[in-house]
């Protein structure tokens, strides 16, 4: 698990990236301290499946969302007033040469 993030005056320290996934897998839990998150979903390749999850103890996750993403690319998806003390991304149905890198920003 990373160090917390979500309490800092400065935006800019409030934003992690986790490690590039070339496969299947879920991203290291990341410890916040905050309500309202903005994923960043960067994409190599297509057909790759992104779920962004929550915990309150980081051992039963929950699901936010799922996005299906058809072509490379970068887009955000954003949570609003959910209180949360862990997040991750959990991805599926990366290919040979796809690859997925996640960020979350939450104050």
């Amino acid at each position: 698990m990373s160090g917390v993030i979500g309490y800092y005056s400065n935006n800019e320290q409030n934003i992690y990236t986790w490690d590039t996934l070339t496969s299947d897998g879920e991203t290291d839990a990341l410890k916040v301290n905050a309500t309202h998150f903005t994923f960043v979903d960067k994409i190599v390749g297509s057909n790759v499946t992104v779920t962004h999850q929550g915990s309150l103890n980081c051992t039963d996750w929950f699901d936010l969302e799922a996005h299906s993403h058809n072509a490379s690319g970068v887009d955000r998806h954003t949570y609003s007033n959910t209180p949360l003390l862990y997040v991750r991304c959990s991805v599926s149905s990366i290919g040979a040469g796809e690859s997925f890198t996640g960020s979350v920003m939450c104050n």
